[in-house]
């Protein structure tokens, strides 16, 4: 017999519906981040519908703060940090990208034992 046909009250289902999550790119330093609609909606609207990465966001909103906040700033700003990252673009290489991979796969295999302290030294390079 169910609980129902018991006389006891039933607590209606709740149903949550999943969010669909889409991958949008930095408009600076074409990071791929997998977000909300909901989410990537906010961050375009505060940066002048582009869509930039947690650490580019940041960065741009310190220099607009700084600079008194019109919306020309923040396109201004944008225009400045994506420069910068594309002067950065040529530098970073894909040996120091597994290097670090390399270094936090040894970490996290450490992790586990306790009897000996892990020590991850990470040298990054500048390419010639």
């Amino acid at each position: 017999m169910s609980a129902a046909a018991a006389g006891q009250e039933v607590a209606p289902a709740i149903v949550v519906a999943a969010e669909v999550e889409e991958w949008e790119v930095c408009a600076c330093c074409g990071l791929r981040e997998e977000c909300t609609p909901a989410y990537a909606a906010g961050v375009r609207a505060r940066y002048g519908g582009r869509w930039l990465c947690g650490l580019c966001g940041d960065t741009v909103s310190e220099e607009v703060a700084a600079g008194g906040g019109s919306e020309l700033e923040v396109e201004a700003a944008i225009a400045r940090h994506a420069a910068f990252c594309g002067a950065l673009d040529g530098r970073r290489t894909p040996a120091a990208a597994e290097r670090l991979i390399a270094a936090v796969r040894r970490l996290l295999r450490n992790a586990g034992a306790k009897e000996e302290k892990a020590v991850v030294v990470v040298e990054f390079q500048e390419a010639s």
